[in-house]
């Protein structure tokens, strides 16, 4: 019989809880439920345990008869750093040595604050002898895992596993992603999560900072649809009503003028407040493709919270250009059996992250193991000593015999070796005519050291602002010289500007108290009617050769 476990997404708004087959290759849904999230309780993946809300999940359990002792939770935050790298093809169970041991050079950070975990991409080179592994290596906080540790301790269920949800939701459409290159959403209240999956391997994935929240919001302050107090009759109404899509002329039939205006006026709010979403979901896909300009998007599926709105898939659809769909089957899971009539995109994470989770898990969970296993084998270690006495007694004397025959060896070698000594007085001068030289050449490479500036790795700068910065910056103009750099920037609001600060304190080529910003001041297009905030950031670099210890 297959192991069951809890698993546990703790969203915003919503805790997502199902009960599922743990690691296994035909994959069950048993039970599911969702209760709410004490407001300020979980933040960018960091989740600060309330009483109350460990109280509620206890009763919803209980209610729900989910009886398994293992607990699953799948995360999503900025905080988790990723990258794609390229290491020697060997043993599977190697693997996780190779990482570690080159773990400095993908995370320039202080690793010992830092839980690693990687996921197998593929394979690079066609011959065996060539062939190398391509990973996806992923480094979380330490810090942030202790409130999921301390939720487990609460609920008397032990942690088995803490997944990310990119990987949670790759687990259920890799298959379905067979062939061709397939762009998948997941939708939640204040962010959103794209990746690429292509041949069913995750080939791409960006963080979007914006969700449905404000679309929730919109619904909850107009009477159009009634009064609406919960977050959760908000989303029960964008899923069963048209609040999003433009009606049909027959679905108005019989509506007052009035109550038309006042509904068609909420719909044009809730649309409005969609469209950060689709504008960062399009430069997240217009990214895609400037860099693989060859490899089309076949398809783009959208999962999540907000992919169960009706509507949502038309107004994506009509902002990208592209035909949109809800993802409502995977190949190997049957959703919709499992979830009867229930809206289960919202679920999708919460039940991926089961079947294969990355596996982040406390350094002193990993101890404890590790004593357990000591424990195990030193059953026997009282019987095992002797036996090794003996032995050791037996071989010394064996050893000594063996060590006066090689004494004899060596001292007629090195007899032999200072002989040949002295007929080599002739290779002295060649030697020291070596040093001489190789003198001459430290001079020289500690003079070229001394000419070296920042501005020789202006390429590589410009390549980690890429990368780093949030999607929603605009780089107006950029000036740089031996000792400092000057970025003049736009965003969308001024959280956004103090997120790309935070980001440029992170460079490792620049001196983080030395990152300042001028200028900031906020414009309106008389046009279009929409704010930006424009600000110039100014940066010192850190001197060639002096590297951070420590990057937070």
């Amino acid at each position: 019989m297959a192991a069951k476990a809890i698993s546990i997404e703790i969203g915003y708004s919503l805790t997502r809880v199902c009960e599922v087959d743990y690691k296994t290759k035909s994959h069950k849904i048993y039970k599911s439920f969702a209760i709410p999230t004490n407001e300020g309780m979980i933040n960018d993946g960091v989740l600060t345990v309330s009483p109350a809300f460990v109280e509620n999940l206890k009763n919803a359990l209980s209610v729900n008869r989910m009886k398994a002792k293992q607990v699953v939770f799948t995360i999503t935050s900025s905080r988790i750093a990723s990258r794609e790298v390229v290491i020697p093809f060997v043993k599977e169970n190697r693997i996780v040595d190779v990482v570690n041991a080159n773990a400095a050079d993908y995370f320039p950070v202080d690793l010992s604050q830092y839980q690693l975990a990687y996921s197998i991409l593929g394979t690079v080179g066609e011959k065996r002898g060539v062939q190398q592994y391509k990973l996806s290596v992923m480094a979380l906080p330490s810090a942030l895992l202790s409130g999921y540790y301390d939720l487990a301790k609460a609920l008397k269920l032990e942690v088995a596993a803490i997944d990310y949800a990119g990987n949670s939701v790759f687990q259920v459409v890799k298959e379905a992603c067979a062939e061709g290159t397939h762009l998948i959403v997941k939708i939640e209240e204040r962010a959103s999560l794209v990746m690429v999956v292509r041949n069913s391997v995750l080939a791409f994935t960006r963080n979007v900072s914006y969700g449905v929240e404000e679309a929730l919001e919109a619904v909850m302050d107009t009477p159009a649809w009634g009064e609406v107090s919960s977050v959760e009759e908000a989303i029960h109404i964008l899923q069963r009503n048209a609040c999003i899509a433009k009606e049909s002329p027959e679905s108005d039939a019989g509506m007052s003028s009035l109550a038309k205006s006042a509904k068609e006026m909420a719909m044009d709010e809730i649309r409005a407040a969609l469209m950060p979403l689709a504008g960062g979901i399009a430069r997240v896909i217009d990214y895609y493709t400037s860099r693989n300009g060859n490899i089309p998007i076949d398809r783009i599926m959208i999962t999540g919270l907000g992919a169960d709105f009706k509507g949502m898939d038309e107004l994506l659809s009509g902002e990208m250009n592209m035909p949109v769909t809800v993802l409502q089957e995977a190949a190997g899971w049957n959703l919709i059996r499992d979830f009867k009539k229930e809206c289960f995109g919202e679920y999708l994470a919460c039940v991926g992250a089961a079947a294969a989770p990355l596996g982040f898990k406390k350094e002193t969970d990993k101890k404890g193991k590790d004593r357990a296993k000591g424990s195990i084998k030193s059953v026997n270690g009282t019987f095992l000593a002797y036996s090794l006495l003996v032995i050791g007694l037996t071989a010394g004397i064996g050893l000594a015999a063996f060590s006066i025959l090689r004494y004899m060896g060596a001292q007629r070698i090195n007899m032999e070796l200072k002989a040949q000594a002295g007929g080599m007085e002739d290779i002295i001068p060649i030697y020291n005519e070596y040093v001489a030289v190789k003198a001459e050449y430290t001079r020289a490479d500690a003079m070229y050291e001394a000419t070296e500036n920042r501005n020789e790795g202006l390429y590589e700068f410009l390549e980690e602002l890429e990368e780093k910065l949030p999607s929603s910056c605009n780089v107006v103009s950029l000036t740089s010289d031996a000792y400092e750099v000057s970025i003049n920037m736009t965003v969308d609001t001024k959280e956004d500007a103090a997120a790309a600060v935070e980001q440029l304190r992170t460079f490792h080529s620049l001196i983080p108290q030395m990152v300042t910003v001028f200028s900031l001041r906020e414009e309106e297009d008389q046009e279009t009617g929409v704010s930006t905030v424009n600000f110039t950031v100014t940066a010192a670099y850190r001197p060639v050769g002096d590297e951070p210890e420590e990057t937070e």
